[in-house]
């Protein structure tokens, strides 16, 4: 069976592409991290899901001089706290516009 995943890197205030990268569908998100990220992009917040946070990407993105607001996992068998939950809420409001650049692209491949 053959698939792929979209990452892409977005202007937050307009919307539009400003990094893209395909990977097949069994590799891990958060190894394209680094491809997505540019320099020349002048906001520093990086808004991202938990799949992509790892040591290595929250590493990256300190030696580039960006600000990490990629959602917290919760620990595996414990509820999420409630504060944790509540940053990831406020998290969320931003990554709304990446997840409808996503629903434009499916809603056109139907």
């Amino acid at each position: 069976m053959f698939g792929y995943k979209n990452h892409i890197g977005i202007d937050r205030t307009h919307g539009l592409i400003r990094t893209w990268d395909a990977s097949a569908a069994n590799a891990h998100d958060g190894a394209r991290l680094p491809d997505l990220i540019s320099k020349e992009n002048t906001a520093s917040g990086v808004w991202a899901d938990t799949a992509y946070r790892s040591k290595k990407n929250e590493a990256f993105l300190a030696r580039g001089m960006f600000t990490s607001n990629i959602h917290q996992k919760r620990l595996p068998r414990r509820a999420l706290p409630e504060r944790i939950a509540r940053a990831n809420a406020r998290r969320s409001k931003v990554r709304a516009a990446v997840e409808h650049v996503f629903a434009g692209q499916k809603h056109r491949m139907a």
